[in-house]
């Protein structure tokens, strides 16, 4: 017969090891709904971030509408409302917005024009272009040869090109797009675009649906964007010159190209270099760019905005939260 005291201290143990199996399913069923509820909070307020942005969206349009209505089209880095922040409440938080021209850049896809003539002179001016972030001339002609690869329809490879044989070689695997980009942050997946690269162009360089080369605004170019200038004068210009001739521009902008292409500097260019057809005084292009702070947490989002030919301004490319 088993002693009493025994049978006590079995059942005691047992009733332990119990109450041990219950504490440790409690911890885990409470540390699963607190984690669920930090879920729903989260996702909570990403839903709240993205109306938010949606609102900030519906701003800059709104915004753009306004100036290209106030301007005429004629914007210039004095233009009120252009690259002044904007802060509007929102539930919980709030969204800041800032508009400014993105009509300067350069256009990836022109190289992807179906005019070989004006295909061939985009890529010369994106040989520029890199020839003055220093890059050497065999290097900047092979970059510009990938890019090209990139974006035509055949399989054809360039001169230190690269086309689906490379990238086939790659892990992982992919092919060339053989398309018009539809973002520069396309750049990523082409030959020899290292992250260092790419951020140091992402400054001038868009990616517009259309293939024809970008229209500078000459009222709006910023001295950080003087190798724009000098791509389309086919080197006739220094970077240093390009820089001072921006440094120097009017208060109020010029009044119309002819004024800029009386410049001395500009008008001692022969006439075979000029790209007179390149300039404008107006702008088509507009990045709206900032974010939504909720408790604490904190989406970026940005727009890219077409207000082309007096019409309707639209947004042809957006981007919400991080990469």
């Amino acid at each position: 017969m088993i002693p009493c005291h025994s049978q006590r201290g079995a059942a005691l143990l047992s009733i332990l090891l119990i109450v041990a199996a219950l504490a440790v399913a409690a911890l885990i069923a409470t540390t699963a709904i607190a984690r669920q509820t930090d879920l729903a909070k989260l996702a909570a307020r990403r839903s709240d971030a993205g109306w938010a942005a949606h609102s900030a969206e519906a701003l800059a349009l709104s915004a753009v509408a306004e100036l290209t209505a106030l301007a005429n089209g004629q914007v210039t880095a004095q233009t009120p409302g252009l690259g002044e922040p904007v802060v509007i409440p929102v539930k919980g938080g709030i969204a800041s917005l800032e508009v400014r021209d993105a009509t300067n850049c350069f256009n990836l896809n022109a190289l992807a024009n179906a005019d070989e003539g004006a295909a061939t002179l985009a890529r010369l001016s994106w040989v520029t272009m890199l020839s003055d972030l220093e890059i050497p001339a065999t290097e900047a002609n092979s970059l510009a040869n990938a890019l090209a690869d990139w974006l035509d329809s055949d399989g054809n490879t360039r001169q230190g090109g690269a086309e689906d044989a490379y990238y086939l070689t790659l892990s992982p695997q992919y092919r060339a797009a053989n398309q018009v980009m539809t973002s520069p942050r396309e750049l990523a997946s082409i030959q020899g675009y290292t992250r260092s690269l790419r951020d140091t162009l992402a400054p001038v360089v868009c990616a517009l649906p259309e293939t024809q080369p970008s229209r500078l605004n000459i009222n709006t170019l910023r001295p950080e964007q003087a190798s724009l200038l000098r791509a389309i004068y086919s080197q006739a210009l220094s970077i240093t010159t390009a820089e001072r001739i921006i440094a120097g521009r009017p208060e109020q902008g010029w009044a119309g190209v002819a004024d800029f292409e009386a410049l001395p500097d500009v008008r001692a260019i022969p006439e075979g270099q000029k790209r007179t057809e390149s300039l404008s005084t107006t702008s088509f292009l507009y990045l709206a760019e900032g974010r939504t702070t909720l408790d604490g947490g904190s989406w970026p989002f940005s727009f890219l905005i077409s207000a082309n030919g007096g019409s309707e301004p639209e947004t042809i490319w957006r981007r919400m939260g991080e990469e």
